[in-house]
């Protein structure tokens, strides 16, 4: 069911989110650059960001995991050197406990169906100490009243790839309940 919609959705996708212009720079400045890291990125699609992170820092280890089969044998053909799973929303990530120094999941967590087990899971294989970044679409005031007078149809299409809305309490909240936030 939810499987097959990125399979679809990624057999024409071309690459980076809309607005990484505008994100990555901001987002780009918190990739460690330090030797012999570890980094997952989760929901890592055809591996687009992987390739952006590469480039701030070439000697880490790349583990990339998402749904979509499709989206990752793309990734596969395009680093061959970076390690890839499919995981299943609701499932265990295939990696033992603390594995990762740092996790990066930008524009994910909206997609993802069972959000307490996927953060569970990114709780446990995050290293004692590591770091965790995390972007969701902000819904503000302002941006909610746009939506709300110009394109709220658009915004909530039940047909979108997007299936949560986060205001700052309930994100926090999740990752509080998750060990993923003090």
């Amino acid at each position: 069911m939810k499987e097959g919609f990125y399979e679809k959705y990624w057999s024409g996708a071309e690459g980076n989110m809309f607005d990484f212009k505008i994100k990555w720079p901001i987002l780009k400045k918190f990739i460690p650059p330090e030797k012999g890291k570890t980094i997952l990125d989760f929901g890592c699609g055809n591996g687009a960001i992987i390739k952006e992170m590469v480039a701030i820092n070439p000697e880490a280890k790349y583990i990339g995991v998402d749904v979509s089969e499709t989206a990752l044998n793309q990734a596969r053909e395009n680093f061959p050197n970076v390690v890839f799973y499919k995981i299943n929303d609701g499932g265990k990530i295939p990696l033992e406990n603390g594995t990762a120094d740092f996790i990066f999941s930008s524009e994910v967590l909206e997609h993802v169906y069972d959000t307490e087990n996927a953060l569970a899971e990114l709780q446990r294989i995050l290293k004692p100490g590591g770091k965790f970044l995390l972007t969701v679409p902000y819904h503000g005031f302002i941006k909610n009243f746009l939506i709300a007078a110009f394109s709220f149809n658009k915004h909530f299409n039940p047909a979108g790839p997007h299936i949560r809305f986060f205001s700052k309490k309930s994100l926090f909240s999740l990752l509080k309940k998750a060990g993923l936030m003090l």
